[in-house]
């Protein structure tokens, strides 16, 4: 089976994806830090405002929505950080700004208690004025007594995710019929990265890709990472660094420093962002390295299939892809009366839908699966794929002759995929179902390798 090289240290070209590098757009934007942690950004990454072609109206929408901002998903996060804190106060170890920063760990531990991986009010908030958004943005799919269906995962933050959505449609236009399901006879196409829920991805296989990220991913990018400079966020907590890592032996400084940046900066989630304070520990520097970290590892846990292991776990997603397609095939064919169809779930299944359907130009995986963390950083910015609430939303326009386009967004952007469109950001249907099916045969193919 082939081996990914995942950190090189071969220079490779970097060209602009946007107007502004990944760097510039983190400085730029306080709520941005880590990937799947940022709050929604897709009121910062707006599009221009396009027309259809001629002729040409909106019919039916559906897609994928990951669930709002929540509270830490383990128990440990919070109180990981929360002990650092404490013990390292006893020892007389932390500096007059550790010692703020322990207070906000102490908060940070207490706002937990009895709310580990629940939608938070900024989470709810979040879907219910996306929903808002689209009603604007589309008012003639969300008119009059229109029928709006929507099915989640059973997590209690993606069925209240769906719930806060539909909330926010119903306040546009209370005669819009609205259907919610969140239950075990879906579930399997909403998570199918999860063996417990997913026949074809046995229990060893899932086993499999973990083990491969803990030690092909993960462990070389924590050796990275343990190269890497953050001595002013050292000084800046402590008054001696190396005595306080000793205390804890069983994690590498550089999983400590991620830990903590991570706690502070997750906090916006449920209400809380102190950008002055993360600026006081951490340089712009040092939280572009942790950028880059994070970055890397969420790329290669769902957004690359450069390994068979890696593209196995992404082919998964075909469970999903065919039931996006049925949802617009029947509406196409009358067999279908509502007018949208949305499902709620999970970062680690919408990430795939972004590459199996080529948004933003996506590729299944970068060359040869030698790429490196500054290369990841500008050509995979997960940020603008996934945080909260990310969304990826597929628009059918209809003419006379019944003819399909449909149009992509991510994020509520407007996005480019790699086929050729019949005019800006809009793209025959059939050719869209073409070419995810495609790539879904090319992952077929890649985690059969040897």
């Amino acid at each position: 089976m082939k081996r990914i090289i995942l950190l090189t240290l071969t220079t490779l070209a970097v060209f602009s994806l946007s107007a502004q590098t990944s760097r510039e757009e983190i400085d730029a934007n306080p709520r941005i830090v880590v990937p799947t942690m940022t709050t929604y950004t897709g009121e910062i990454f707006t599009s221009e405002k396009i027309s259809a072609p001629k002729g040409y109206r909106p019919v039916f929408i559906t897609g994928y929505m990951r669930h709002g901002s929540r509270f830490e998903s383990d128990p440990s996060y919070p109180l990981d950080t929360y002990r650092y804190f404490t013990e390292a106060d006893k020892a007389g170890l932390l500096t007059p700004l550790g010692k703020q920063v322990k207070e906000f760990m102490i908060w940070n531990y207490e706002h937990h208690q009895d709310h580990i991986g629940d939608l938070s009010a900024v989470g709810f908030e979040q879907h219910r004025n996306l929903a808002k958004r689209y009603a604007k943005r589309l008012p003639s799919l969300f008119k009059g007594d229109a029928k709006i269906a929507s099915v989640a995962s059973t997590s209690l933050r993606a069925a209240m995710s769906m719930v806060g959505f539909n909330q926010g449609l119903k306040e546009n236009n209370p005669r819009l019929n609205n259907s919610m399901e969140a239950s075990e006879r879906t579930v399997g196409i909403i998570r199918p990265q999860k063996a417990a829920n997913n026949k074809l991805y046995p229990a060893e296989q899932e086993k499999m890709y973990k083990s491969f990220l803990k030690g092909e991913i993960n462990a070389k990018l924590v050796d990275w990472g343990s190269r890497q400079d953050l001595s002013h966020a050292h000084k800046a907590l402590f008054t001696d660094a190396e005595r306080f890592f000793a205390m804890f032996p069983e994690k590498k400084p550089f999983k400590i420093m991620t830990d903590i940046y991570k706690r502070m900066a997750f906090a916006q989630n449920f209400g809380k962002l102190d950008r002055t304070l993360i600026d006081e520990v951490f340089t712009a520097d040092e939280r572009y390295i942790i950028y880059k970290h994070e970055n890397c590892a969420w790329h290669y846990r769902c957004g690359s299939a450069a390994h068979p292991i890696l593209a196995n776990n992404m082919w998964q997603s075909h469970i999903l892809v065919d039931y996006i397609v049925e949802q617009v095939e029947a509406y196409i064919s009358g067999k279908c009366d509502a007018n949208a169809h949305f499902i709620f779930g999970h970062d680690l299944n919408l990430i795939p839908l972004h590459n199996i359907f080529g948004l933003e130009n996506m590729p299944l995986y970068f060359g040869k699966g030698n790429e490196n963390v500054d290369y990841v950083a500008e050509h995979w910015r997960g940020y603008k794929i996934t945080p909260k609430a990310a969304n990826i939303m597929f628009v059918i326009y209809r003419n006379k002759e019944g003819k399909i386009l449909v149009r992509p967004l991510l994020n509520e952007r407007d996005v480019e995929l790699p086929i050729k469109s019949v005019a800006p950001h809009f793209y025959e249907w059939n050719e869209v179902k073409k070419l995810a099916y495609q790539r879904i045969a090319e992952l077929d193919r890649i985690r059969k390798a040897k």
